[in-house]
Parts: C-alpha cells; sequence; structure tokens
C-alpha cells in the first residue's frame, strides 16, 4: 500500500513542474490581451489631458500668470507610454527577468545537490552490512540458507526483520514524498498568484495609464508601476527563499552521510530534512511581505510626497532668508536717509563695540 502510494505521489509530483512551465506561457499568451485596451486608454487619457491642460491654463489666466508649459506636457507623455505600452512592458519584464532568472539558477543548483546526496545516501543505507540481507535478495536468500533447517524461529524472526525494515522505510520514503509534495505546491501557490496579478496588471495598464492623467488621479501612475515590480518580485523572493531552504537540506544530508560512514544510528536521520521542509512550506507564504521590503506598493507615492515636501521646506527658507536680507537692507536705507534729513537715528551697534557696557577707563 505504502509503495502505490509512493509511486502515486511521485505522478502527482511531475505534472507540478509542467505546470510552472504552463504559467509561464500563460502569462506570454495573456499578454497581447492589453493591445484591446490601448485605445480605450487613449481614449480616456484624451478626455482626461483635455480636463487637464483646460484647468492649468484657465488657473494660470484667472490668476494673470504666464502659462507654464513644461507641465502641460505630461498628459502627452503618459499618451505616448499607452501607445507603445506592449514594448514598455517587454523591456520592464526584459529587465526584472534577469533577476528571475539569476535566482532560478540557484535554486536549480541545489536541487541537483540534493538529488545527487540523496542517492549518495540511500546507497550507503543499503550498503551497511545490518541492512544487506534486506535490501537485496541475494543477500537475504544467503542468510535464509544460512540458517538450520530446522530453526523455524530464526527464518520466522528474518522474514517479519525484513517486512518491519521495508515498511519502515517506505513509510519515511511516503511522508517525505508528501512533504515534497506540499513544498512543491505551496511554490506553486505562489507562482499561480504572481502570474494572475502580473496578467491584471498588465491587460487594465492601459486603463490605470489614462486615468493618471485626470486631476486627482496622478498617484495610480506610480501605484501602478510600484505594484509591478512588487508583484513581479515574489518570483526571485521565493528563489532565493528556496535556495536557502536548499542550501540546509545540503547541509542536512551532508551531515547525515558523515554519520552513516561513523556507523551511527539513523532513526532519526530523515527528521531534519522533513523538518526544514515544513519550515520552507510555511515559509513560501511570507514571500509577498519580504517582496514589499524591497519595493512597497505604496513606496513611490511617498517617496514622491518626501521629495515635494523637502522641495517645499528648501523653497520656503530661501524665502524667509531672502525677506530677512531684503528687511535688513531696507532698514538700513531708512536710517541712511533719517541721518541724511537730520534724523537722531541710532546706528546699529558694532561688533567692535557692543551696545550696553563700555569701558571708559
Amino acid at each position: 500500500m505504502l509503495l502505490y502510494l509512493s509511486s502515486l505521489l511521485l505522478q502527482v509530483s511531475i505534472p507540478v513542474v509542467s505546470l510552472q512551465q504552463m504559467l509561464d506561457n500563460l502569462y506570454d499568451e495573456m499578454l497581447p490581451l492589453c493591445a484591446d485596451l490601448i485605445n480605450v486608454g487613449r481614449a480616456l487619457g484624451g478626455l482626461g489631458a483635455l480636463v487637464f491642460i483646460a484647468g492649468k491654463v484657465w488657473r494660470s489666466m484667472a490668476a494673470a500668470e504666464p502659462i507654464d508649459v513644461f507641465p502641460l506636457l505630461r498628459p502627452f507623455a503618459i499618451g505616448l507610454v499607452i501607445t507603445f505600452f506592449p514594448s514598455m512592458l517587454a523591456v520592464m519584464n526584459g529587465v526584472l527577468g534577469g533577476i528571475s532568472s539569476a535566482t532560478g539558477s540557484v535554486v536549480r543548483t541545489q536541487n541537483q545537490n540534493i538529488i545527487q546526496l540523496q542517492e549518495r545516501k540511500n546507497a550507503l543505507l543499503a550498503a551497511r552490512p545490518e541492512n544487506a540481507p534486506y535490501e537485496s535478495d541475494e543477500a537475504f536468500d544467503k542468510e535464509l540458507e544460512s540458517k538450520d533447517a530446522l530453526d523455524f524461529g530464526g527464518k520466522a524472526s528474518l522474514y517479519f526483520n525484513r517486512m518491519a525494515y521495508s515498511v519502515q522505510k517506505d513509510f519515511r520514503e511516503w511522508i517525505r514524498n508528501v512533504l515534497e509534495l506540499f513544498h512543491d505546491s505551496a511554490a506553486l501557490v505562489i507562482s499561480t498568484i504572481r502570474t494572475f496579478f502580473l496578467i491584471i496588471l498588465s491587460i487594465i495598464g492601459p486603463i490605470s495609464f489614462g486615468f493618471a492623467i485626470w486631476p486627482g488621479f496622478e498617484s495610480t501612475l506610480t501605484n501602478w508601476f510600484s505594484r509591478y515590480v512588487n508583484t513581479f518580485l515574489w518570483l526571485p523572493v521565493a528563489n532565493i527563499f528556496g535556495a536557502i531552504i536548499a542550501r540546509i537540506q545540503v547541509m542536512m544530508l551532508n551531515a547525515d552521510i558523515t554519520r552513516i560512514q561513523n556507523g551511527v544510528d539513523l532513526e532519526k536521520a530523515d527528521y531534519g530534512y522533513m523538518i526544514f521542509l515544513v519550515i520552507a512550506i510555511c515559509g513560501y507564504f511570507t514571500v509577498p511581505s519580504v517582496a514589499s521590503w524591497i519595493v512597497s506598493a505604496s513606496g513611490m507615492t511617498n517617496i514622491t510626497r518626501f521629495a515635494t515636501s523637502k522641495a517645499a521646506g528648501a523653497g520656503s527658507m530661501a524665502a524667509s532668508v531672502a525677506g530677512a536680507g531684503a528687511g535688513q537692507v531696507a532698514g538700513r536705507a531708512v536710517a541712511v536717509g533719517q541721518a541724511m534729513l537730520g534724523g537722531a537715528a541710532p546706528g546699529p551697534p558694532s561688533v567692535g563695540n557692543p551696545s550696553g557696557y563700555k569701558n571708559t577707563a
């Protein structure tokens, strides 16, 4: 029964890898759908540009101020981005995809090391003298022939020991396959949600850019970029997390191999490996929060707000300094005028002769 369940889990784990590739192909096939919304985004952006430019021009004319042309170029720049939206996405995916490819190669290297070490560990376990009769039929038959013909108890004990060894080995193999399946499923859940979010952001992108032209919706542009980058980074973060867990598993397998070579009891040899699989399953669901540490969904808006506040503070400081300087110059001019007209206005105290106490000695 355990052998059947183990083989069934191995058959289920095969489509998990193909599903990952299918998700990558799904994004590429759904991406052309954003082209259907480009015209809608351009129409929405054109109407927003009309309202935006009219409001800016009317405000400047009402205040009898010269019209600043530079802010009026923003709607045209966003409209140009909407027109070439698929090309912009291709550039972003190419830059961000390099991060995913680099981290993915690290995970694949660690996984290959795990497979090789696991095979080496199984071979060492099978080669141990106490396990040899249970691993090979020839060794079992030889051990059985070494018993006396009337030693029915010894022969029965040998059969029971072989069955117990087989059940224990198959049970551990089954538990490990179950945990590995859950581990792959957790990674697949994160990848599936990430792909769905990226598809939605890509398809609705022209609409978001069109709304960004309207007054009051300017933050839509920065929010879209930050959310897209944040969601795209889920895969690199998951790859880094998987590489860390895989490296720990490599260290655990090396420790098990060392214990096997030293003849240490291995009743709990696989427990550490299984425990870290459980930790990896739980840790994969923290990937979105860790990705937000790199690029927050509201980070670009906060950066813009910070830059604006600092610029306003610098402007007010410059204005206050200029006002203070102008006031001092005006005060000196008034004092000089009063002196020329015969006024008795006292001059300002000098640094070398402070007002108040004066040494007359």
